[in-house]
């Protein structure tokens, strides 16, 4: 009951707004001035990109976006290779940070009292180190969320995980900008159905082809650019989004379809896809659709990071209470055991609650604060590739823990499918082999100076 009260409280707060607990927005403080960019090198860095110095000047709207804000903050509008733009990966976006930590400074200098943990995020390997943890971390949910499902319903399990990563992030939930409330909130109905299909397809599916076909987001986030943002997608002008989306829709076929033993005939593979398969692709709608919402909501207000990650989980929290009310076990005999923290005393769930707990607290809340810590010290394309290694992990986590068989299907599909994560990664130059130089029609913003 105390946790129903505090969500009804919370979305309440959500829906009215209160400004008396938010922070200044960082887009209304740079709406009242006009941020103009120059570049110029430094010796200070280990790479030859260059810094930005910002320069106050009156105040001018810029209209190419909706909310007063400076174009620093928007590379998909300044230059999409432009570090200190807003660094985007699986739906988080945040304010770059490339600080790096100078080991050479002498002692007892600011630099040299850093401790040990800053020093490590500081440095150029902390970083890419944190952001592979967390993909590490991302590829156990797979497993556990199995192991999960042997002891206790769908709804409990899933509903348990959302109760503890709500109460972890709930420190930033009223940080978060009221004008991003209802933006948030149906970002957290998308959670909501990326975990609930993600929970209910490890009921009867292996959970590394859960992994794999939840990497579908390759092909949502770039459709629903097309669709609601009206983006141009053409293969001239995003070829990587068409190579990775080919590479995706090839490895699901293959996974799907293919039967490495050949006992199955292609005419009949279709009689084998599962109500698991469809609902472990519903998940990267719902995922994918949360992380265009989110790039969205992070880019007119830079540094929500988490406290929109604790509305969406705590929207999920709230609607996954519904689902277990409506599955009917609760106040069932036997169920009893199926809350917390009921299900930490008994014997039998032990093993459960614990994967629960972990599920809660590491995959969910402290990756969304190992992400945002690591996303600003690296270029978006960068992290994209190491958090493509998720699905990779899962698969192993399988093998190791539940002693899954993969046949030449997993294998080859997999493959396929990491590709075609990786491949988002690709920049459209990276492509003048097959288009040539061409000229881009597109409006270029004047910087002074130039990028090396």
């Amino acid at each position: 009951m105390v946790f129903v009260s505090s969500t009804f409280i919370a979305i309440g707060y959500l829906l009215t707004g209160a400004q008396c607990f938010s922070p200044p927005s960082l887009s209304s403080y740079l709406a009242q001035q006009r941020i103009t960019t120059s570049y110029s090198n430094t010796n200070n860095r280990n790479y030859n990109n260059a810094f930005s110095v910002l320069h106050v000047t009156e105040t001018t709207q810029d209209e190419k976006v909706s909310d007063p804000a400076s174009l620093v903050f928007y590379d998909d509008i300044e230059d999409p290779d432009n570090p200190h733009g807003v660094v985007c990966a699986r739906g988080i976006c945040v304010l770059p940070d490339d600080d790096e930590y100078d080991f050479s400074a002498p002692p007892g200098t600011p630099e040299q009292q850093k401790s040990l943990i800053e020093k490590f995020v500081g440095s150029w390997i902390g970083p890419r180190l944190m952001l592979a943890f967390a993909s590490i971390l991302y590829g156990t949910n797979f497993p556990l969320g199995v192991t999960m499902n042997e002891a206790l319903v769908p709804s409990a399990a899933t509903s348990a995980r959302m109760l503890f990563a709500s109460l972890a992030l709930s420190p930033f939930l009223f940080k978060l900008e009221p004008k991003l409330a209802p933006k948030a909130l149906l970002g957290g109905c998308f959670v909501a159905l990326g975990y609930i299909s993600q929970s209910l397809s490890l009921v009867d599916t292996s959970p590394a082809k859960v992994a794999f076909l939840g990497a579908a987001t390759v092909i949502v986030c770039p459709a629903l650019e097309v669709i609601v943002n009206k983006k141009d997608m053409s293969i001239r002008n995003q070829p990587q989004t068409w190579l990775a989306a080919t590479l995706c829709l090839l490895g699901v076929a293959v996974l799907e379809l293919y039967d490495p033993t050949g006992a199955t005939a292609f005419t009949d593979a279709f009689k084998d896809i599962g109500k698991g398969d469809f609902l472990a692709l519903g998940q990267a709608v719902g995922f994918g659709t949360s992380f265009v919402l989110t790039e969205s909501m992070m880019t007119e207000v830079p540094g929500q990071a988490l406290p929109i990650t604790a509305c969406q989980v705590s929207t999920t929290a709230f609607l996954c209470m519904i689902w277990s009310i409506s599955d009917g076990w609760i106040g069932t005999a036997g169920a009893e055991s199926y809350g917390v923290p009921a299900m930490f005393f008994e014997p039998s769930l032990q093993m459960a609650a614990v994967a629960v707990l972990w599920t809660g607290l590491a995959t969910t809340a402290l990756n969304r604060f190992i992400e945002t810590t690591a996303l600003g010290r690296m270029k978006s394309a960068e992290a994209s590739v190491i958090l493509a290694t998720e699905p990779l992990w899962a698969a192993l986590f399988a093998a190791l823990w539940l002693k899954d068989d993969f046949g030449a299907n997993d294998y080859i599909g997999g493959a396929l499918i990491v590709a075609a994560c990786l491949a988002t990664a690709l920049k459209k130059d990276d492509f003048r082999f097959f288009f040539g130089d061409g000229n881009d029609d597109t409006d270029k913003i004047e910087t002074e100076g130039s990028f090396e």
